[in-house]
């Protein structure tokens, strides 16, 4: 079955497929009608270099309705905000060849700042002061050489016997 081409279809240019693909501002993003929306449409807004997703397209017109999924932000690599899930591994490498450090730096909030889960226990936490806590221990693990425990009132160092 043929497809009727629509008139002004031409993939070969420098402008979007699809004008609902790009945003001149806010103002033009927040006026999309709800019938042009769908969850996911994302939209790049020209004037701060962001690009938003549409979470709410039953009502565009609201800033709640947007989520923001790129700060423009051209210095930085991982230019996302917001919650996000990485299933897998994370590595942090230098920054150029040169370098010999990775810094991963968690800035802000007023509760833990790194949360270890294994199963139903936090066997580590650093807290909103910078404090390393340890989760004491009900039972005593299998001893693992440099290991770190505590358990009660005690701490266990792993070592080589």
């Amino acid at each position: 079955m043929a497809i009727d081409v629509i008139v002004g279809f031409k993939p070969s240019t420098t402008e979007p497929l699809d004008s609902r693909f790009i945003a001149i501002d806010a103002n033009e993003r927040l006026s999309r009608l709800t019938d042009n929306c769908y969850p996911g449409l994302l939209v790049f807004q020209q004037d701060t270099n962001e690009l938003y997703a549409c979470i709410n397209p039953s009502d565009p017109s609201l800033s709640e309705s947007w989520e923001l999924i790129s700060n423009g932000d051209p210095n930085s690599a991982f230019p996302f905000v917001g919650d996000g899930l990485v299933e897998g591994s994370l590595r942090l490498t230098p920054s150029s060849p040169s370098s010999n450090t990775s810094t991963l730096t968690i800035e802000g909030g007023q509760g833990n700042i790194l949360l270890i889960n294994s199963s139903s226990n936090s066997p580590i936490i650093v807290n909103n002061k910078g404090l390393i806590v340890l989760d004491d221990y009900t039972y005593t693990p299998e001893p693992v050489l440099g290991g770190l425990l505590y358990s009660g009132s005690d701490f266990y160092l792993g070592i080589d016997s």
